[in-house]
């Protein structure tokens, strides 16, 4: 199984666990009678953000790919903690600190992950690079030498 069908399986589930469970306390389902729509955002964004997280860790994809995969966990993961601070009911004034912390976590996993590079990095800045002065006089030296053991 490839890693993209993985992850975009394991956001489909998550998808549809989140709306039995939704589906089952509509119909007052015993065990399932407090899940509320909170809860269900909670397990769609929070499934799916680390999903994008670990797709982003574990492929070789280019920088600005996992930029944007990390960014997507992100805002994944702060609508789940957003989910879970009205399914818990916590006080309003937490809502921005947690979203903060989870926002802040991805930006630093964005620069471990991605090492820091740009996307946009060019070969000049390879050890050993060559501009096209330096290759053109390399080549007519070359073209000397020949012309000389000839």
């Amino acid at each position: 199984m490839s890693k993209k069908l993985f992850v975009r399986l394991l956001v489909a589930l998550s998808f549809l666990v989140a709306a039995v469970f939704f589906l089952l306390s509509v119909l007052k389902v015993e065990p399932f009678t407090d899940f509320s729509a909170s809860w269900a955002g909670v397990i769609f964004a929070g499934i799916s953000g680390l999903a994008l997280l670990f797709s982003a860790i574990g492929t070789k994809n280019s920088v600005q790919l996992k930029k944007l995969q990390i960014a997507l966990s992100a805002a994944l993961l702060a609508v789940a903690a957003l989910c879970l601070i009205f399914a818990l009911a916590l006080p309003e004034n937490l809502i921005l600190p947690i979203i903060l912390v989870v926002l802040a976590v991805m930006l630093v996993l964005g620069v471990l992950i991605t090492g820091g590079k740009k996307w946009d990095e060019g070969d000049n800045h390879k050890a050993g690079y060559k501009n096209y002065y330096q290759r053109k006089a390399e080549e007519e030296k070359n073209k000397q030498n020949q012309n000389d053991d000839e």
